[in-house]
């Protein structure tokens, strides 16, 4: 079958570059024909090129791993349709192309946010308003709009990416509803996403599987880095724990201690990027150059003796690999002041839920983990491996589990037609 791929794609995000590539190359080496749909909202586009422009004005280089990020998607994903930027175009592109069915997601393409719910106290700002792409709002095409009712559709793991649902309109909750049941199959990635479904049509039959980055051994066998290659690239000592923080969140002493007690057995810390920038000073011997693949990326992670950081993938890459991890998380709602009011809606504190080791996820408030050094070293020490291979293997079954039904879904309105 000719099969669309719709989700994030064009963007400088490791997980979203690698959930992207790993449903690409199920389908592909299933002997699907897979055209990943390239749709970018105009606003999306134009603050892209306001950033350029910005940059160059002010003599700023433009950044390389952005670039990195660029390259990987055209050159792994290298069937894809024209720019698209609106729900009509997408729908043209779907009958251009001839599609026999589209996966939505997997990522955070089941976002709603209302204007209401970006209401923000900022410090250089009284208040604010969050200005957000289209994206990130109903109805777009993420949400089958101008082809579900045409061709079938199926939403893969996706996520609301902790989207106030109890927040919704009454009108865009049926709105919601319709476009879910003209759907041939839906996932969601985490349980707050299937509540705010729900919250639309209780009747919808929806399950909570996994990210396809959980396959991406599987789906990217031939391209992943061998643990030679990557020790021999970056020159890393023998026993390393990566260490990727989006901020100081514990200070440079605190890392210094923490890089000594690791030290004693026989691991150095290692200064890891998880954001495109290093936004945090560290006192480690290593550091993580930049421009860095994604597949490094996760190769890095994945030959690591350890993961303490914040941010999704990380973890679910540490998670895949039966690699220790602790999640410094900044993810969950938070209230107009920026305090944080719902740990539970983090997608982190889900997908470690889902291991049993919601005792691994550390919630940042108000910029600083209060979990101690030592907490954070008796943590890595006393993970669990074992048992989270066997959870993962369980994972891997699941996916591909999933990924049959999704097709099958497909096929059986192919067939008829």
């Amino acid at each position: 079958m000719r099969i669309g791929l719709l989700t994030f794609l064009d963007v400088a995000n490791f997980g979203a570059n690698l959930q992207a590539s790993s449903t690409y190359y199920y389908l592909k080496n299933m002997g699907h024909e897979v055209i990943a749909i390239r749709y970018e909202s105009y606003k999306t586009v134009a603050e892209k090129t306001l950033s350029r422009l910005k940059r160059k004005l002010l003599g700023q280089p433009l950044s390389v791993q952005g670039q990195a990020h660029h390259e990987y998607v055209m050159t792994m994903l290298e069937n894809q349709t024209k720019a698209l930027h609106t729900n009509r175009q997408v729908a043209a592109a779907i009958k251009e192309y001839k599609l026999d069915g589209v996966i939505i997601g997997s990522d955070a393409v089941a976002q709603h946010w209302p204007i209401c719910s970006t209401w923000q106290f900022k410090m250089k700002r009284p208040f604010w308003i969050e200005p957000l792409q289209a994206e990130r709002r109903f109805p777009n095409p993420f949400w089958g709009i101008g082809f579900a009712d045409k061709v079938p559709t199926a939403m893969m793991s996706v996520s609301s990416q902790n989207s106030k649902y109890y927040s919704f309109r009454k009108i865009t909750l049926r709105r919601m509803a319709k476009q879910l049941r003209l759907m041939k199959y839906i996932s969601v990635r985490d349980a707050w996403t299937k509540e705010m479904m729900l919250h639309a049509d209780s009747s919808l039959d929806i399950a909570v599987t996994p990210d396809p980055v959980f396959a991406l051994n599987q789906n990217l066998k031939q391209f992943i880095p061998s643990e030679e290659q990557i020790r021999g690239k970056y020159s890393l000592p023998k026993h390393y724990v990566l260490i990727g923080l989006r901020s100081q969140v514990y200070t440079c002493d605190e890392l210094s201690e923490l890089n000594e007690l690791f030290k004693k057995e026989g691991k150095e810390c290692v200064a890891f990027n998880i954001d495109g920038v290093y936004n945090y000073t560290h006192p480690f011997n290593y550091t993580i150059p930049l421009p860095l693949s994604p597949l490094d990326w996760f190769a890095l992670i994945k030959y690591a003796s350890a993961y303490i950081g914040s941010n999704m993938h990380p973890i679910v890459s540490s998670l895949t690999n039966a690699v220790p991890c602790v999640s410094l998380d900044n993810w969950g709602i938070v209230d107009f002041w920026g305090r944080r009011i719902e740990g539970k809606s983090s997608k982190v504190y889900d997908v470690l839920s889902q291991y049993g080791l919601s005792d691994y996820w550390i919630p940042i408030k108000q910029g600083r983990c209060e979990a101690t050094i030592d907490k954070l070293v008796a943590l890595i020490d006393s993970f669990p491996a074992v048992e989270v291979r066997r959870t993962s293997e369980k994972r891997l079954y699941k996916y591909n589990n999933m990924m049959d039904e999704i097709l099958q879904s497909i096929q059986e309105v192919y067939h008829i037609c």
